[in-house]
């Protein structure tokens, strides 16, 4: 059994977050998104975007957090979180990524990393939040719906050329979605 430990993501962490995030895309999104888009995804690219963010998180800690999941000093996974500038759909946060590596995925990392995020939000001042999916991957989508996210919208969406629908799935209450964190049960392979 390893021992999952959730700690603020520094500057250092750009490069296992980004591969994380690539992998993920290639790994959920094969069928749904071209071969040839995830096969090119840059991750040079990947790592300055990240590096940015983390570097940006000491001046805005109090409308971003990100967290990494750490397993005995490797990274499996992260989530980012914001207080939005403006409410959308009514909702004041948002998460706006959680990726697991797929060997750690359905160990109960997922449900620590969100109710961490939502309580960064809380922290923030936020008391509701929506996360974002492609319609598609049904294992998140069922994951949310687990956590009790209600569906609020499904819309088109174009990324990076390519068109694609998109859930958006909220909470009223940050409570909710940490009291249903907390009501499923962990796997055998981490209680």
């Amino acid at each position: 059994m390893k021992e999952i430990q959730l700690r603020r993501a520094t500057v250092a962490d750009a490069e296992a977050i980004a591969a994380i995030r690539i992998e993920g895309w290639r790994t959920t999104y094969r069928g749904m998104i071209p071969d040839s888009y995830l096969n090119e995804m840059d991750m040079n690219e990947n790592v300055l975007h990240w590096r940015t963010i983390l570097q940006a998180l000491p001046v805005k800690e109090d409308s971003l957090c990100v967290y990494v999941a750490v397993s005995e000093d490797e990274i499996v996974g992260f989530v980012s979180a914001m207080k939005l500038p403006e409410a959308k759909l009514d909702k004041d946060g948002e998460i706006n990524a959680i990726y697991i590596r797929p060997q750690w995925q359905r160990c109960g990392i997922g449900k620590r990393m969100l109710h961490k995020a939502a309580r960064s939000l809380q922290a923030m001042g936020c008391t509701s939040c929506v996360i974002w999916v492609i319609d598609g991957n049904s294992q998140a989508r069922n994951f949310y719906e687990e956590l009790g996210g209600e569906i609020l919208i499904e819309q088109d969406f174009s990324w990076d050329g390519l068109d694609l629908t998109e859930v958006g799935y909220g909470w009223s209450d940050l409570n909710v979605m940490m009291a249903s964190a907390d009501a499923m049960p962990f796997p055998k392979a981490l209680q």
